[in-house]
């Protein structure tokens, strides 16, 4: 019999005492809402030290927390999305071995750009896109702890897109003693990271802490030519005010220097045997047979025949440029991206333009000061600063219209041989550049013992400035800088009359102000607790379109199909046409542009929030339930992708006017959750169903009318789910824990649920009834962890449903098992305490497996992949093969 289950029989029924304090970690993102739920944070006595992944929480909503105890047991460096990946209803896809490379989430049917992503309450999510970039995200050595809301945001939540869920990070308060620590890791493919960290202990008059931080970490891909690297930095100063308070001001620095892999877009090719129907076709509706599964190993559809490329794991990008560069001869009309059989090819696989850079940094700030002994100020400001893009590559003719621009020159000679006849290969990356100011404030009143009150107000402004300056490029094939002409001006592709020639320009202003209030409350001798709450979010998007936007036509000599955005300083051939166009003398009558604009748009709504723990027993057994509605503005990026108004079949159908920018309704949730949890000495478990309907839900089509993928609403969305989690102590220092969800997500039958699959609108595919794409079915995970004389063994693994690769879900990708493994040492018997040696390894038994899928195309359909408008098709990550990591972790 354990010693932990003699305690138990000696209590018999007893309640155990719980004791008020703040003794669990906070788990929210802001200093208020942290501050808001500390009167509900309670420590149950006689627990034995977690050794497990679970955290015990008691807020009336679904949330799980893992550590940094748990954070350390996994590899060194590797995003701490991946060390989430075991928790309920949540799915993180990395896309390689370290995290590097990024990957996808998946949260109660959300993806990332639904989720509210914080760090020490400052939001991450990007200001155009609201997406996650996990693979710019802090040093999971600096971090306390992760936390997951599976479905509903906190009432402060400075989100302009977050309709359900919450991911936050926090970072590890300054140590009291002087110490440092370093991490030394060696992993598979020549894997290098290094890590070290010092916290300066109390120091000054004031007893300031403060720590510093710096990383680096290398490794080459593990299919393909090229390499990932990153580095960062950190520091953190904390100041503790005594009875008036504390304040920390933390700054961040990550630099990424990514090659991409070569990710496959499948296109099946129907075998003879296969049995295609498309009955429905005559009447305006491709009928197609579900649930074609993809195979990862062989990169075909099971019952099909190959596809166009199916070297799955095979499939890398070029190590050397494939295109040749023909010295330059004067009279001589030469073309710089000549493949080996002659042809006019862009050169866009050589790996070493295949790249993601990026630089990010921030300073945040945390402050909390007592006003009164019953009035408090928390004040959490931020500045962040962004600058990415993905690479690229464009072959310019030396007489693009865009080079003459107003010179009426015949053209331009980029490469120096005296004529403007060639076709001159260049770096053409489309940069993104966001600095942005965050305010995150609350007022709390602490009204008495049991009754407090929120008052919260939030701030975010971000410029988002989208370029695409060309550049040359060396002799090599490599570009001078990887931000392009943005970056460098010497060596920036000029026209004649000395405007920089790109690829996109654009201006936004991204501004979100959010005022909410908030109530938490006891009742009935403390086994009813309430919160409640109201937050009413604003949003104005200031769209500053620069460039012309082709609205029809197919200009091939720049870029065929239409949204293509044509900067150039040359003036129209004439007015504005009844149309909303313009016209250019260089390109042609029949291609027309919608002129440069600006438009500002505005979103609001009031968000209730209402939830309660009801504990009738003892603080053991507690109920809870909570509801909230979210809200998501379309996205900044999508809303420059422009349109029409419905009429334009062609350009001269009757009554047809394009638009500069798109039209689209925000999105809108009610989010609902009932559940239970139960927490003792023996096990921490907990229950959950949810709900969740959207109205006007966005999806990302493609749009054949204007050759483009472009978001649009597709009407009502219903998700329904069951969430299990549970960490179990059967012996001292062991720990058993697992988490089960399944959920099913089904669009509603509606006018908006209908895609139009080609320009003609005779054949549309109807998604009523289809389930979201990229969210299992059912995920199960489960973790072993023991510890036994200085080691520490840990053995998991997850697995995850199928997924639908379409909104049509006509093709589906299979379910996949992974287990990972890890195994310590600690170092403290040998006069080394707080040191350790630490073997990971993941994905053991090599498992094949498909991870993120592309899913922003999604008229594909498999049994007829060249439909007219309809020609593209999901794209597949494959996952990481097997990996192995050992760290040594010294502490002085």
């Amino acid at each position: 019999m354990t010693k932990s289950f003699r305690k138990i029989l000696m209590l018999g029924a007893s309640p155990f005492v719980l004791l008020v304090a703040q003794a669990l970690p906070a788990a929210a993102q802001s200093t208020g809402t942290q501050q808001l739920e500390s009167i509900e944070t309670v420590t149950v006595t006689g627990i034995q030290e977690n050794v497990g992944i679970m955290q015990p929480i008691i807020v009336p909503k679904e949330r799980s927390s893992i550590s940094q105890d748990y954070i350390n047991t996994q590899m060194a460096g590797q995003t701490v999305f991946e060390s989430l990946n075991n928790v309920p209803g949540f799915n993180f896809t990395n896309n390689d071995p370290y995290g590097n490379s990024g990957g996808d989430v998946r949260l109660h049917g959300f993806d990332g750009a639904r989720i509210s992503f914080t760090w020490d309450g400052m939001p991450l999510n990007d200001t155009g896109n609201y997406a996650l970039y996990t693979n710019q995200v802090a040093d999971s050595e600096i971090l306390s702890m992760a936390t997951v809301n599976q479905g509903t945001t906190d009432v402060d939540s400075p989100s302009a897109a977050a309709t359900g869920g919450v991911i936050a990070i926090r970072t590890t308060k300054p140590a009291d003693q002087f110490q440092a620590m370093g991490d030394v890791s060696y992993g598979s493919f020549s894997q290098e990271r290094f890590f070290g960290r010092v916290d300066s202990g109390a120091f000054g008059p004031w007893n300031t802490l403060a720590f510093g931080s710096l990383s680096y970490d290398h490794y080459d891909k593990f299919k393909g030519p090229g390499y990932l690297q990153k580095r960062q930095a950190n520091l953190s100063i904390y100041q503790d005010m005594g009875e008036r308070g504390w304040f920390t001001v933390s700054a961040h620095f990550n630099s990424n220097r990514n090659n991409f892999y070569n990710n496959v877009s499948f296109i099946p090719v129907p075998n003879t045997t296969a049995v295609v129907t498309a009955a429905g076709a005559a009447a305006g509706t491709l009928a197609v047979t579900p649930n074609v599964a993809l195979d990862p190993n062989t990169g075909q559809y099971t019952g099909f025949g190959a596809t166009n490329n199916a070297q799955g794991y095979g499939l890398g990008f070029d190590e050397a440029p494939t295109c040749t560069r023909p010295a330059a001869v004067a009279g001589t009309a030469q073309i710089e991206a000549t493949s080996n059989g002659g042809t006019t090819a862009i050169c866009t696989s050589y790996y070493n333009i295949r790249i993601n850079p990026s630089d990010t940094g921030n300073i945040r700030a945390e402050s909390l000061i007592r006003l009164t002994p019953d009035i408090t100020l928390t004040i959490d400001p931020s500045v962040q600063y962004v600058l990415a893009n993905g690479g690229g590559i464009t072959v310019l003719s030396e007489t693009d219209p865009r080079l003459i621009g107003t010179s009426h020159t015949a053209g331009v000679d980029l490469n120096g041989d005296g004529d403007a006849l060639d076709q001159i290969q260049v770096y053409s990356p489309s940069n993104t550049n966001t600095i942005r100011y965050g305010l995150n404030a609350s007022v709390l009143w602490a009204i008495n013992d049991n009754n407090t009150l929120q008052a919260a107000y939030s701030l975010d402004y971000g410029l988002h400035r989208q370029t695409g300056q060309m550049s040359f490029m060396q002799a090599n094939g490599n570009p001078y800088d990887v931000f392009g002409g943005y970056r460098d001006l010497t060596h920036r592709v000029l026209s004649a009359d000395g405007t920089p020639i790109r690829s996109r320009d654009r201006r936004s202003h991204a501004i979100l102000d959010q005022f909410a209030l908030a109530y938490e409350g006891n009742y009935l001798d403390d086994t009813l607790h309430v919160a409640a709450g109201v937050r009413v979010p604003i949003l104005e998007r200031d769209l500053n379109q620069l460039c012309y936007v082709q609205a029809s036509g197919s200009f091939n000599q720049i870029a065929p199909g239409a949204n293509f955005q044509y900067c150039t300083s040359e003036a129209p051939s004439g007015a504005v046409a009844a149309n909303g166009t313009v016209t250019f003398a260089g390109v042609g009558a029949n291609n027309l542009f919608t002129p440069p604009g600006k438009e500002v748009v505005k979103y609001s709504k009031t968000l209730p929030n209402l939830g309660f723990t009801f504990s009738p027993w003892s603080k053991e057994h507690t109920f809870y339930a909570d509801f909230a509605e979210g809200l998501s503005a379309p996205k900044t990026d999508s809303l420059y992708n422009g349109g029409n108004n419905g009429h334009c079949q062609t350009a001269t159908t009757a009554g047809c006017v394009y638009s500069t920018f798109a039209k689209v309704s925000p999105e809108t949730s009610v989010n609902l959750d009932l559940g239970y949890r139960y927490n003792s000495e023996l096990m921490t478990v907990s229950l959950t169903g949810y709900n969740t309907q959207f109205k006007n839900r966005i999806v990302t089509t493609f749009d054949p009318d204007q050759g483009i993928s472009v978001d649009h609403n597709v009407g009502s969305v219903n998700i329904d789910g069951v969430d299990f989690e549970g960490d179990i102590f059967p012996l001292d220092n062991f720990s058993v824990y697992s988490s089960v969800s399944y959920e099913h997500s089904r669009v509603a039958a509606g006018p908006l649920s209908t895609i139009l699959l080609n320009a003609t609108g005779t054949v549309t595919v109807s998604i009523a009834g289809k389930e979201l794409v990229e969210t299992p079915d059912w995920t199960f995970s489960q973790r072993y962890q023991y510890k036994w004389s200085g080691f520490t063994f840990g053995l998991g693994g997850k697995y995850v449903g199928r997924r639908f690769a379409t909104d049509a879900n006509d093709a589906r990708v299979p379910s996949y098992f992974t287990i990972n493994a890890d195994l310590t040492y600690d170092l403290a018997p040998y006069g080394w305490p707080g040191s350790y040696l630490k073997l990971n390894g993941t994905n053991l038994l090599n498992k094949h497996y498909f991870s993120s899928v592309g899913t922003s195309k999604s008229c594909f359909t498999p049994f007829n992949p060249t439909t007219s408008g309809c020609t593209s098709a999901p794209l597949l990550v494959v996952g990481s093969p097997q990996t192995i990591e050992i760290t040594l972790r010294t502490e002085f």
